[in-house]
């Protein structure tokens, strides 16, 4: 990606993971669109506003370049900050013991910028490029995974109502 269209691409991943998280307020959201978008204010939903933008960041390389091999980096590079996403909640949650909305906002926007930079500078890593069935293979298993803990979640803390 040039740095031009990496900047676009920031802007509409991250409007498009915020706008995630309003989106079971819809009249239209119903049980199936829970599997997608959060359900929640938890940090749970905010590993979906990660993982879900990156994907489509992967179908738009797939798609725009004509070549799959570019599925793997964004599919890594989301979930590279996943655990970043965890780390930062806990980080501000022993001090305050509630959730703070602009600090969630700054986490979640230097996440998705930290996202897109990995897929890029991965986009041209030959190991990413080479295995890009098994990416297809981890983003399908992530969908998986994600889909059934936002309805099935443990009792642990990352998919509790925080809100």
């Amino acid at each position: 990606m040039t740095r031009r269209e990496t900047i676009i691409v920031c802007i509409i991943l991250i409007v498009l993971g915020t706008g995630m998280h309003f989106v079971h307020h819809a009249p239209f959201f119903n049980h199936f669109w829970g599997y997608i978008f959060p359900v929640i204010e938890s940090v749970m939903a905010h590993m979906k506003m990660v993982f879900y933008p990156m994907l489509l960041l992967s179908l738009y390389l797939v798609i725009t370049r004509r070549d799959i091999r570019q599925f793997g980096a964004p599919i890594l590079g989301g979930i590279a900050v996943m655990p970043i996403i965890v780390a930062a909640f806990f980080a501000y949650w022993i001090f305050v013991r509630h959730e703070l909305m602009f600090l969630d906002i700054i986490i979640y926007v230097a996440e998705m910028i930290g996202a897109v930079h990995l897929a890029k500078r991965w986009s041209k890593n030959r190991f990413v490029q080479d295995n890009w069935p098994l990416w297809i293979v981890l983003a399908v298993l992530m969908i998986f995974i994600i889909g059934y803990l936002t309805y099935n979640a443990p009792d642990w803390i990352i998919f509790r109502d925080l809100g």
